[in-house]
């Protein structure tokens, strides 16, 4: 059998899967140049270069790299509104996740998308037509957020028949649908969800905005449970972060933390830099905010402590 017919072309979901970047993730030494097509054959993924030869590589291994790309956890500002606004619940048990434009760069602030966030903001919630909404977020001429249901996306209730008997409620709980985003890599997901689980064990559609909201709702909790632990209900143990956007494309931003032992509210000399030899950036922060509240140490924005404001001219 030649090996044309060997070769077996790629539906939707497999072309989503199998592509030159993913097979970058899974194969560091790939090169992704001079390629003419790439199919499957057996459990390999076949790559066809343009002068006639053929490499596989193993097909779970690029599945992996797939899975790990969508469930990836972008750093802290990625999906932060103006002033450090975290979504924003909407309808339905849905909330509007904002793009972190505003932390991207230095002049961030003064962008468009960044104006269109504030002027947003506290409006969402008077729009409640779904299509509506992510026209909105997710226009040509918006592009400021998406809307996410990491829970699952409030159902339509079912009829209320108001002659029947009372119930005990066990069948009156919202019904809700699997987790959700808008997301383009989301749908494209959802859409060839079924051709998804054939290549796929257990699949079930997921996105970076999913992970990020899971993991800043863990760092919400963490911090409730942290600041609960004070006898006194207000911790004494407090850290101040600031953060400094990057100057231009390449660098990376300044993440900065001061702490104390005397509360929120203690002047500037009762602050101390953590680890003032070391350079942190955007990459860094979850991993201190999780390290500072296993040490009893609360964090708040360093903006809402008006005593520190001098701290960063330093």
């Amino acid at each position: 059998m030649s090996t044309q017919l060997q070769q077996q072309e790629l539906n939707a979901a497999q072309s989503l899967i199998y592509t030159r970047t993913n097979i970058s993730r899974a194969f560091q030494d790939f090169d992704d140049t001079e390629i003419a097509g790439i199919y499957l054959r057996d459990d390999n993924c076949l790559v066809v270069r343009r002068d006639g030869s053929e490499q596989t590589y193993p097909r779970e291994l690029i599945k992996l790299a797939f899975t790990n790309y969508t469930h990836r956890l972008k750093d802290f500002f990625s999906y932060l509104g103006p002033n450090y606004r975290g979504p924003s619940v909407w309808h339905n048990n849905a909330y509007v996740l904002f793009k972190g434009w505003n932390y991207t760069h230095a002049l961030g602030h003064l962008t468009s998308n960044v104006k269109l966030q504030a002027h947003w903001a506290d409006k969402f919630i008077h729009v409640s037509d779904i299509a509506k909404i992510t026209a909105i977020l997710q226009s040509d001429q918006t592009d400021i957020g998406y809307l996410v249901a990491p829970d699952g996306m409030r159902l339509a209730d079912r009829p209320i028949d108001m002659d029947s008997e009372l119930d005990d409620g066990s069948e009156q709980k919202p019904v809700l649908s699997e987790p959700t985003c808008s997301c383009g890599s989301f749908q494209r997901q959802l859409s060839n969800l079924s051709s998804f689980q054939e290549e796929i064990e257990g699949f079930k559609p997921w996105c970076i905005h999913l992970s990020w909201f899971n993991k800043y709702r863990e760092l919400l909790c963490k911090r409730t449970d942290a600041r609960n632990a004070s006898p006194s209900g207000t911790p004494e143990k407090c850290v101040a972060w600031f953060y400094a956007p990057p100057k231009d494309s390449i660098s990376d931003g300044r993440f900065v933390l001061l702490y104390t032992n005397q509360g929120a509210q203690a002047p500037l000399t009762h602050w101390r830099n953590y680890k003032p030899n070391e350079v942190f950036t955007q990459h860094h922060a979850w991993d201190l905010f999780f390290n500072m509240m296993d040490a009893s140490y609360v964090p708040f924005p360093g903006i809402a402590l008006p005593q520190l404001k001098s701290a960063l001219k330093k």
